[in-house]
């Protein structure tokens, strides 16, 4: 089995890595910028093609690691090749779009898989360290999936199988996962640098309160983790911080979190009714 990547970004480019270093057969790399493919194919000590049938010919599963606007481009582009398709397997990366982008290609005696990993990768080095810990998706035809299922166990990565979910919110539910994330940290740094707080000296004072969170999640769940204010039922509290809060848009964002923790600490049996109508009056003021 030789894999063939279209696309030298982080993610391919990582996974490729990742495979040679088990033995795997990589091919090589195809990219716009034969530059960049270049680059990824020496990283990965592989071959950098020129045209797609050169990738074809060295390939029986050509994985598509381009951004998504760029992946109907790549399949077009692929389907000039119709003689060289059949029996190959093809794979895109993305989380938010299905496996219909690459049907044209079933249609012409390919195989078709989604293989979506469910990690941030800002740099080539945090991706080699994160894909093997990570979950993938993967949804297709049943040979494209049995190789999925051979190529995430190659990096010793954990795979879960999929079939007709919403992609777009499956996609949703992972961006706020991670990227609101970094969104959330922000808006807890603006309340801090907005208290006076000697933020220069201490930037990472709320990081390890965030790992511990992080590590209340994993161990005792969603509803487990959930600790402070709402979840006590501290109403005094709650109505200071939003008295003392001056940015109404940090306000609203308060509010509307303040009403997610308000329905966990309430499925956990924490309030009484009162107390919790008394909560959803004040971040609904």
């Amino acid at each position: 089995m030789k894999i063939g990547f279209v696309g030298a970004g982080i993610v391919g480019t990582s996974l490729a890595f990742l495979l040679s270093k088990s033995g795997t057969d990589v091919s090589g790399f195809l990219s716009r910028s034969f530059e960049s493919a270049k680059r990824s194919a020496t990283l990965t000590k592989t071959t950098a093609f020129s045209c797609y049938e050169e990738l074809l010919k060295n390939s029986d599963v050509i994985i598509i690691s381009t951004n998504d606007s760029s992946i109907s481009d790549v399949v077009n582009k692929l389907l000039e090749h119709k003689d060289m398709l059949k029996e190959k397997i093809f794979c895109h990366l993305s989380g938010a779009l299905s496996l219909e982008v690459l049907h044209p290609l079933n249609l012409e005696g390919g195989y078709i898989m989604v293989m979506h990993p469910i990690q941030t990768c800002p740099s080539f080095d945090a991706a080699l360290e994160l894909l093997p810990k990570s979950y993938f998706t993967l949804e297709g035809c049943e040979k494209a999936v049995k190789i999925g299922k051979e190529i995430v166990n190659k990096i010793s990565g954990k795979y879960i199988v999929v079939e007709n979910i919403n992609k777009p919110l499956y996609h949703a539910a992972c961006v706020v996962a991670s990227n609101y994330l970094v969104a959330l940290s922000k808006l807890s740094l603006l309340l801090l640098k907005e208290s006076g707080f000697p933020f220069e000296e201490y930037s990472d004072a709320l990081i390890p309160l965030m790992e511990g969170t992080l590590k209340n999640i994993k161990e005792k769940g969603i509803n487990g983790a959930l600790t402070g204010p709402i979840a006590r039922g501290d109403v005094n509290t709650v109505e200071l911080h939003l008295k003392n809060i001056q940015d109404q848009n940090l306000i609203n964002l308060y509010k509307n979190l303040g009403k997610l923790a308000l329905e966990i600490s309430y499925e956990k049996g924490n309030l009484s009714k009162e107390k919790y109508f008394e909560l959803e009056g004040i971040l609904n003021g």
